[in-house]
């Protein structure tokens, strides 16, 4: 009797232990899906809170776009002539946007209150236009390579030690790729920025590197803005100009603006000349091309924006377009 009494008392202790076991089997799971319920909310709070933060600031940067927008069209109406110096060219350094953006938006996401927002406008003039390659009679006509375009891009290709022959590669691969149905039937892609030359036999990464600072790529056929343009740009841009004359231009355009290419000549010429600059220059004063450079920083904001502008018509007759955005996000 005592043993059967003894195997009673053992099972149940058996029994109550496996009941305990069982027991914290299910409170760990119940823990577990608990936990795992509550990570799911905080991983979609957090994304509605990303996505909220990416809408707003993409608001503000086009906010930033309108304004330089403006700012083009303003000085459209003032001068004909683009130069250093204009409201466009002022940076903008590290303004909080909390002395910008109303009470309202800073209440509902605080973020934007400590965010800070830096830009500044880049003449696409100042730089050589790989689309001066190619030109054409009409809208209609074909796509033909531009003489004077293919000569200035080759005087700036040797200034900066690289092949020469590029140029007429570059303009090849520009015109075959502008033919209808480019990208089809074995036709290369146009060109969008610098960094697609890479694409081109010939150039590689140096060659690339090297060029992107003085080579853009633009919608249209466009002049070198001499108010803006650097030393060996100028010098591409004007046939038979050297680089003491490219110096002397700078110089005088930090002392006075150039307001017509009359200006330029009569530099060129020291006050002998019929205002005339030489055959197949590639140089104006104005510019209608501007890319504006947009950065915004906060401890969870991290973007930067490129936007080309383009700005037609003159006086306050003038109306901008955006052209393309490049968004950089970290």
């Amino acid at each position: 009797m005592k043993n059967a009494g003894g195997a009673d008392r053992l099972s149940m202790a058996r029994q109550r232990g496996v009941a305990i076991i069982t027991v914290l089997l299910i409170v760990a799971l119940v823990a577990t899906l608990a936990a795992s319920l509550v990570w799911r909310e905080l991983v979609a709070v957090r994304d509605v809170e990303n996505q909220r933060v990416a809408a707003q600031t993409m608001w503000v940067e086009r906010a930033a776009v309108q304004w330089a927008r403006q700012v083009l069209r303003e000085q459209a109406a003032t001068s004909s002539a683009v130069y250093m110096g204009q409201r466009w060219s002022l940076p903008v350094r590290d303004l909080t946007l909390a002395d910008f953006l109303p009470r309202n938006v800073l209440s509902v996401n605080g973020e934007l209150a400590h965010a800070r927002i830096s830009g500044e406008m880049e003449d696409a003039q100042a730089k050589f236009n790989l689309m001066n390659l190619v030109s054409r009679a009409g809208p209609s006509a074909p796509f033909q390579i531009n003489a004077y375009g293919l000569g200035a891009y080759r005087r700036l290709l040797s200034s900066l030690g690289l092949n020469p022959g590029l140029a007429q590669l570059t303009a090849a691969h520009m015109l075959e790729s502008l033919r209808d149905g480019a990208g089809a039937n074995g036709w290369p892609l146009q060109l969008v920025t610098v960094d697609d030359l890479i694409r081109i036999p010939g150039y590689d990464a140096r060659s690339v590197q090297t060029l992107k600072p003085l080579v853009t790529v633009l919608p249209d056929f466009t002049m070198v803005n001499a108010n803006t343009a650097t030393a060996a740009v100028l010098t591409a841009a004007i046939p038979t100009l050297s680089a003491g004359q490219a110096q002397t231009l700078i110089e005088r355009r930090n002392t006075a603006y150039f307001v017509s290419t009359g200006d330029i000549a009569t530099v060129l010429a020291a006050g002998t000349t019929n205002g005339m600059l030489p055959t197949g220059s590639l140089v104006g004063v104005d510019s209608g091309y501007f890319i504006v450079h947009c950065r915004i920083v906060s401890d969870r904001i991290d973007t930067r924006v490129d936007t080309l502008i383009a700005r037609y018509g003159v006086g306050d007759f003038s109306w901008t377009a955006v052209v393309w955005v490049h968004r950089l996000t970290s």
